[in-house]
């Protein structure tokens, strides 16, 4: 009678690194022609490959980067192909709450890198056989006895051996000689080895030798249990190949089990140093993977699931303070069994203020029982751990991991959370930073699309690195390229040469830029970090035509009321002698006369300002500066002295030469004298004085009169502006005197400035460029 053949079994090896999946899949062929083996780089790429069938079996990694190995097994169970019927987690870390969280998918076991390949087909071979049997078994979580392994090729020695240790609460595994020793180490990685040293094939030091050096098994403490080697040489040989003890038979029994009690204890406590080591290994794992992202919905959703994996807990919750509207992620195993999904946290305000005074998590072991935590009936959580985001400056968040039995979280816990906490605060600073810089940029791109300035941006070496549409419209597409200079003789040598002066000064500079089409720019260089300069360009060319059609109309204007003006001031000075007059017609006439004077005044004025707008060319001579202001205080002294007023000049014994027009420059300083003594009341002061200062002379023409208030100086070279009040309304003048003043200075290459307060006088600085050294 022929008997049917077993189904085949089909494994899926899951891992990130090619070449780890690869070893697996060729360890687990030697099962036989009866196992199917497919693997996979990815949890992605596994879903793909589960279409075409589901599998019985999965192994997988833990850490990947799209998808953690507890995500996609809880995907494939509720794959439409169905789950596997086993499924396995391969991790390089033991971290507190990983197998907690894997119990709940149903996963048959957490393995431990690295994995021997004989030790992963023992265990596949066992899973195939429940599945042969239909016995699927789900392990229970309970406190397991160690596991001690005797080896010794003697069976009475075994059978000793076993006996005690069974007496004691220890599980034992037996084997006879070197080979079967190491295939039982590597399969069941005991928690302490009896080794006797002559045993058939490999003796104790061989197998000793190759324990300490498999990475898997260097842990485990072994003591040499035997009746041969008892040479002190041997005895030292051993334990400098790594025995933790040497003991000899025969043996005291008390003495022998004091020994094995004592390097369990050492091993528990190494354990843990291991699997704390194992923890912090995973924190830059963590990292790795935090840092890779700069979306807030996406950095907490990795960093809820991480968490709740990793520590084992039924919810995780993500709570982000801060922001413009409330921030709050859960994320919760989804198993039939939990009632995580039906869980809401109470309100944490309390909690919150607390933390900020502390700067501490806070471990919950049971809520029913803490003061901080506002239990709920029928509240499935009991025990709570909550770890502080702090940022740079402030609490920007909370991790809060809940679990539905007391007193599960432990301080170890508590630890890990906070770690993984503090990594999430960078993580969501740098992504909020991110995400309003990226705002910004979007803020500063609309503004360059859409600006109708030209805006360029010039690298430190004057090359070209940024142009806006508006900028890219005025050049040729030949005559500019990103990265390159503009070319001169391209008639863009203006726009060069302030460009150069601007990487020479460092300071920001304000020019008329002609373009070669005729277009007038005014343009602003502004210099900026790290040596780079912008450019920003403004078409100024029809308000340069508007402005020389007024110039020419006003001068026009100006020129046609000359004549009518000097008939009046003609005729009211002639009429005086057609006959007698009484006291009121004189008055009249006076007044004609004062006001023909003041509309000439003005005429001669707008004139003079049109001229200057019009670029009327200056004659330019040598020019002795402190001969004229002699002259000129010489000239003022008859009006200062009507007005009972002191005037002084005080200069150098010094020559200060300048080139310029000097009938432009007497006017401007007519003004200021004027000005000086118009302004200040009957008895003050008027002082010139005449300064070097470097290349350049400043003439200052101070007062003790009426001052200005400090709202009227910023506009007081303003064309037609006057001060209204604080004694100016009195006297008379048109407003255009200091603005003629700043023009001719600005014509020579000097400039005027003005410091004055309120009823403390004024003083104007009058500042020139030297021809030569005084």
């Amino acid at each position: 009678m022929k008997t049917s053949a077993l189904p085949a079994v089909k494994i899926l090896v899951v891992d990130d690194h090619p070449n780890t999946a690869a070893t697996l899949a060729r360890a687990l062929s030697v099962l036989g022609p009866r196992v199917d083996i497919s693997s996979a780089t990815s949890g992605p790429q596994a879903l793909q490959s589960v279409n075409n069938g589901a599998v019985d079996i999965l192994i997988t990694d833990m850490v990947m980067p799209e998808m953690t190995g507890l995500e996609l097994i809880e995907r494939l169970q509720s794959h439409p192909a169905g789950g596997p019927t086993f499924s396995f987690l391969v991790t390089a870390y033991e971290v507190p709450g990983l197998k907690v969280s894997a119990r709940r998918l149903k996963v048959k076991d957490v393995i431990l890198k690295p994995v021997h390949p004989e030790r992963i087909c023992q265990i596949i071979s066992k899973a195939i056989e429940e599945m042969d049997h239909a016995r699927p078994v789900v392990e229970t979580p309970q406190s397991q006895p160690f596991t001690i392994l005797i080896a010794d090729d003697q069976p009475d020695n075994l059978r000793l051996l076993s006996r005690y240790l069974e007496r004691e609460g220890y599980n034992y595994i037996e084997a006879m000689d070197g080979l079967e020793t190491l295939e039982q180490v590597r399969n069941h990685l005991p928690d302490l080895v009896l080794l006797d040293i002559n045993m058939p094939f490999k003796d104790g030091f061989a197998v000793l030798e190759e324990i300490r050096a498999d990475p898997a098994t260097e842990h485990i403490p072994v003591i040499i249990l035997t009746a041969a080697r008892l040479d002190p040489r041997e005895v030292q040989a051993g334990l400098n190949m790594g025995a933790d003890d040497y003991v000899t038979k025969p043996f005291d029994k008390n003495e022998l089990f004091a020994r094995i009690r004592t390097k369990l204890r050492v091993k528990q406590a190494e354990d843990a140093i291991r699997r704390r080591n194992r923890e912090l290994n995973l924190l830059p794992e963590i990292g790795k993977e935090l840092s890779a992202r700069l979306n807030l919905d996406e950095l907490s959703d990795l960093v809820l699931r991480r968490t709740v994996e990793t520590l084992g807990a039924i919810v995780g919750h993500i709570i982000l303070l801060n922001t413009a509207s409330p921030f709050h992620k859960e994320y919760h195993i989804h198993t039939s069994d939990l009632p995580g999904s039906e869980m809401k946290l109470p309100p944490l305000n309390n909690l919150v203020e607390h933390i900020k005074m502390s700067r501490e998590s806070v471990l919950i072991k049971d809520t029913r029982s803490n003061s901080h935590w506002q239990f709920l009936a029928e509240e499935p959580a009991r025990s709570v751990v909550i770890a502080p985001m702090f940022g740079r400056s402030a609490l920007i968040g909370l991790l809060v991991l809940v679990h539905e039995q007391a007193g599960y979280f432990n301080i170890e816990h508590q630890l890990l959370l906070q770690a993984i906490a503090s990594q999430a605060a960078i993580a969501v600073e740098n992504a909020r930073l991110y995400s309003n810089l990226a705002q910004q940029q979007q803020k500063l791109s609309a503004i360059l699309q859409s600006a109708a300035d030209a805006i360029m941006m010039f690298d430190p070496d004057g090359c070209v690195s940024m142009l806006n549409p508006a900028a890219e419209k005025l050049f040729p597409e030949e005559e500019v390229k990103l990265g390159l200079p503009l070319a001169r003789s391209r008639g863009y040598d203006s726009l060069i040469t302030v460009l150069d002066e601007t990487y020479i000064s460092r300071e920001g500079m304000i020019r008329e830029i002609p373009w070669p089409d005729r277009r007038i720019f005014t343009g602003l260089f502004t210099p900026i970090t790290e040596g780079a300069c912008v450019v920003i360009l403004h078409d100024v060319t029809r308000f340069k035509e508007l402005e020389k059609v007024k110039d020419e109309f006003v001068a026009t204007a100006s020129h046609d009321l000359r004549n009518p003006i000097t008939t009046i001031r003609g005729y009211s000075q002639l009429i005086k002698q057609a006959g007698p007059m009484n006291e009121f017609q004189l008055d009249f006439i006076q007044r004609i006369q004062n006001a023909a004077v003041h509309m000439s005044e003005l005429v001669d004025n707008m004139l003079d300002l049109t001229k200057m707008d019009l670029g009327v060319e200056l004659k330019r001579e040598s020019i002795d500066m402190a001969s004229m202001l002699v002259q000129l205080a010489d000239e003022f002294k008859p009006q200062a002295s009507a007005k009972e007023q002191t005037l002084t000049l005080q200069q150098a014994n010094l020559s200060f030469t300048v080139e310029g027009d000097a009938l432009k420059l007497g006017q401007a300083l007519r003004n200021l004298f004027s000005n000086a003594i118009k302004y200040t009341p009957n008895g003050g002061s008027i002082t010139v004085v005449l300064e070097h200062a470097s290349n350049r002379m400043d003439i200052k023409i101070k007062d003790t009169g009426y001052g200005i208030p400090a709202l009227d100086l910023p506009h007081i070279f303003n064309r037609f502006y006057r001060v209204r009040n604080n004694g100016h309304d009195e006297i008379q003048g048109n407003g255009l005197g200091l603005a003629i003043v700043k023009s001719i200075a600005q014509q020579h290459g000097g400039d005027v400035t003005v410091e004055s307060s309120s009823s403390e006088g004024t003083c104007f600085t009058f500042t020139l460029p030297l021809a030569s050294e005084p």
